[in-house]
């Protein structure tokens, strides 16, 4: 596993349910009730960080830890997450989203792969990789779902614009998570981003 984890939940009574959580699960929390006391206490190399998106938003935290030359890994946590705000979480670079209770076995595994390799670039590399091999898997029609799913579009406007009922498409959005071995949209959607942004990208690391 990478490092520690940093929770910034500015709630008073979720903080400690949350951190109990994580506690439960053998990993070592650092709680912060605002990015602000994150950065100053430091946030080295070695964390990744949960953020809690009602209260904070974790694409804006994610922005100023980056402002400040912090490179983590983000986490967002919401109690109802919709699929256009985990699309836009990831789209921007977050590296995982999860609905409140959290997954503690599913947060386990996702920073045992981020704690993998010599280095952030080997490790995106590889999850690239493993991401492209599930999505060939994928029948024509499943990839089109999931590009519409990519896009935020609901049941509903995915089948209007591929010409089929929105129970077709919830058919094609089972069939294609059983394939992909991925729990939840969530997770698809994190397979396909790693595919698209970092298979695509012609950029060399440092």
């Amino acid at each position: 596993m990478r490092g520690k984890v940093g929770l910034i939940e500015p709630d008073d009574t979720l903080r400690p349910q949350v951190l109990s959580s994580l506690a439960g699960a053998g990993l070592q929390a650092e709680p912060f009730e605002s990015v602000r006391e994150f950065l100053s206490f430091g946030g080295d190399d070695g964390y990744a960080v949960l953020v809690a998106d009602e209260r904070l938003d974790a694409l804006s935290v994610r922005d100023r830890l980056c402002s400040d030359g912090k490179w983590l890994a983000v986490i967002g946590y919401s109690s109802r997450p919709a699929l256009r705000r985990v699309v836009a979480f990831m789209r921007s670079g977050g590296y995982d989203y999860f609905a409140l209770p959290i997954d503690i076995v599913e947060l386990a595994r996702s920073l045992s792969q981020l704690g993998q390799g010599r280095s952030e670039y080997a490790t995106a590399r590889r999850r690239a990789a493993e991401a492209r091999t599930r999505l060939r898997a994928l029948s024509p029609r499943e990839g089109e779902v999931l590009e519409h799913m990519a896009a935020g579009r609901s049941n509903k406007t995915i089948g209007m614009d591929l010409g089929i009922s929105p129970r077709t498409v919830e058919i094609h959005r089972a069939n294609m998570l059983s394939k992909l071995g991925a729990g939840s949209s969530t997770e698809a959607l994190r397979m396909y981003f790693e595919d698209t942004l970092l298979n695509d990208s012609t950029v060399d690391p440092d």
